[in-house]
């Protein structure tokens, strides 16, 4: 049986994916299938292309087309929990506006929020923390949950400033290297908010590491792509993974 991340009320899966990136794009009977296997309750929606337009459309699991919408005439959504996934963001505007956006056409007010570098693999912590502040003034039921580097003076910032549960990388996106300073990702789960490592898991020993540092979950998406495998072999043993790692 595996312990559920209780936050704002809500009951979170410790296991979150993401369903591809703009190098891996996973067509709509690959995300159902990665739904399937994952058996996770959280059930990120992205939002990089509601820049120009208010299409309920632009607002797809993956890169691929495969839209909120259409994966909820495949499989019944009531029991997920869905966060608008504020991506591919690199500024406090630019995450701001898109994350208004998206709530105004959707009211799902889970927010998985991101301020990234231009290269777009780590954290802009000041930034995502500004954006946070600035959203949770604008409306205040708002559930923020910010992507931040493995930095404790970071992540005591974003629990002063509110935010329930706080996303850490480990290390760089799509990097596959794990927790690079273990003491400093010590540090952040110490403090009274719950950490979901999210960022440069590259295999099951690294979701085993961050529960034994103290995080309650873990979210993984370009290992399920990068390292050669199928992916629903690879989701299955990492799911694996964080039901042994976080089990009561």
């Amino acid at each position: 049986m595996v312990n559920r991340i209780h936050v704002a009320g809500l009951q979170l899966d410790h296991f979150w994916h993401c369903f591809g990136t703009e190098r891996h794009r996973a067509e709509l009977p690959l995300v159902l299938q990665m739904l399937k296997t994952s058996r996770t309750n959280v059930l990120p929606v992205n939002t990089h292309r509601l820049d120009a337009t208010r299409d309920p459309d632009a607002l797809e699991h993956g890169f691929a087309g495969a839209t909120y919408a259409e994966i909820g005439r495949h499989v019944d959504l009531d029991g997920y929990v869905t966060m608008l996934n504020i991506n591919l963001r690199t500024s406090t505007a630019a995450a701001v506006e898109a994350a208004k956006t998206a709530f105004d056409m959707t009211g799902e007010r889970v927010l998985k929020l991101e301020v990234l570098d231009d290269r777009l693999r780590r954290s802009n912590d000041a930034d995502v923390i500004a954006a946070a502040r600035e959203l949770m003034a604008w409306e205040p039921s708002l559930v923020v949950l910010p992507l931040l580097a493995n930095d404790p003076e970071s992540a005591k910032k974003a629990y002063d400033a509110g935010c329930p549960l706080l996303r850490v990388m480990g290390s760089a996106i799509s990097s596959g290297t794990g927790i690079g300073d273990r003491a400093a990702f010590e540090e952040i789960c110490a403090l009274p908010v719950p950490v979901v490592l999210d960022g440069g898991i590259g295999e099951a020993a690294h979701i085993h590491t961050a529960a034994q540092s103290g995080a309650v979950g873990a979210l993984v998406n370009s290992v399920l792509f990068d390292s050669g495998r199928d992916t629903i072999e690879v989701m299955k043993e990492l799911r694996a993974a964080a039901d042994a790692a976080f089990a009561a």
